[in-house]
């Protein structure tokens, strides 16, 4: 079989997230995947099987092939080496969240990236929920008005026997704020249109005693510029009887109506305005997720720009450590 015109490696698959957006990826015409590495042999094997791709034990071996595309779901801690020698060797990188989990970390790839001048881009799926699209073209309408308030609500199932021990640690995953945190403080920034003046956040942990650096709730509020307030809150306590994994839900208040939206065992996306009672925001021209997730790789395989820009993936993942900090000061407010 000849080699795929654009050519999409993995490098590190400790999080299934990565499995996902590698089939995903693949579906881009002309791409394929050619290789994956990870330096656990276990993990290796595993994921390379369920992908149907060559094992690679040596990360310089994979990047030889010269793939347009590297897609990175190693342990956290590990993201950004793997993202620089990847930009380095000329492949523009897709990572899942978190991107760093040090300041010391993101100051490496971000110097790294400008140097290179390779898109670093973090896997935000939330962006490309037609629920999500919807709102924000409901919001650019003005169709609430001036926008006051974000909430973004994020619970997520533990499963805890079956996670791995870097999960438990804030060194290998950065804690709950930086962790699942960032999906919401981009969601939030995103809806604001701007960065943050200041982050507070506390966190804590409830039902896992024998963890005492992991945090299974937290919560974050931040000011704007403009005046928005955002606050989110993420979690891991779903309940085990849910259908699905996660349950998230956005609340965004305006001047003149409100939206909600609701994703996991219900899917669902309302607006009330003034002049109109509930009603159904129009998802019927977007793409669904999955068709947005591969239309984000097609950019990145192309060198095209990407609907999460190179700055919105350095605010996120900065902001998401600002918050880190105050929640371990208390809650102390940390301006940006």
């Amino acid at each position: 079989m000849s080699d795929p015109q654009h050519k999409i490696a993995v490098a590190g698959a400790a999080h299934g997230h990565v499995l996902t957006f590698a089939k995903e990826a693949a579906q881009v015409d002309g791409a394929g995947l050619v290789g994956l590495y990870d330096a656990n042999a276990g993990v290796r094997q595993t994921a390379a099987q369920s992908l149907n791709v060559p094992e690679y034990d040596d990360l310089d071996a994979l990047l030889a092939c010269d793939p347009a595309l590297v897609l990175i779901g190693a342990i956290p801690l590990q993201r950004v080496d793997l993202a620089i020698r990847a930009i380095e060797a000329g492949a523009a990188v897709l990572i899942d969240k978190p991107l760093a989990v040090t300041d010391a970390d993101l100051d490496r790839v971000i110097a790294a990236q400008q140097k290179t001048g390779k898109t670093v881009m973090v896997f935000f799926p939330y962006r490309g929920a037609p629920e999500v699209l919807a709102a924000k073209q409901a919001i650019e309408q003005g169709r609430i008005g001036k926008l006051v308030r974000v909430f973004s609500c994020g619970p997520h199932k533990l499963n805890a026997p079956g996670r791995p021990a870097w999960h438990w640690t804030a060194s290998d995953n950065g804690g709950a704020l930086i962790d699942i945190g960032s999906h919401h403080v981009d969601i939030c920034c995103w809806f604001a249109n701007q960065s943050p003046q200041w982050i507070s956040a506390q966190h804590g942990n409830f039902s896992q005693p024998d963890h005492n650096e992991f945090q299974d709730f937290a919560h974050g509020m931040m000011r704007f510029e403009s005046g928005t307030l955002a606050y989110f809150e993420v979690d891991w306590l779903n309940p085990a009887s849910m259908k699905y994994f996660g349950d998230t839900r956005l609340w965004l208040q305006g001047t003149a109506g409100k939206i909600e939206i609701r994703i996991g065992d219900e899917v669902s996306a309302c607006i009330w305005t003034h002049e109109e009672t509930q009603r159904p925001l129009d998802i019927g021209a977007l793409p669904d997720a999955t068709q947005w997730s591969t239309s984000q790789c097609e950019d990145l395989i192309h060198r095209r720009p990407t609907a999460i820009s190179q700055d919105d993936v350095w605010r996120a993942s900065r902001v998401s450590l600002r918050a880190f900090e105050s929640a371990q000061a208390g809650g102390a407010p940390v301006t940006m």
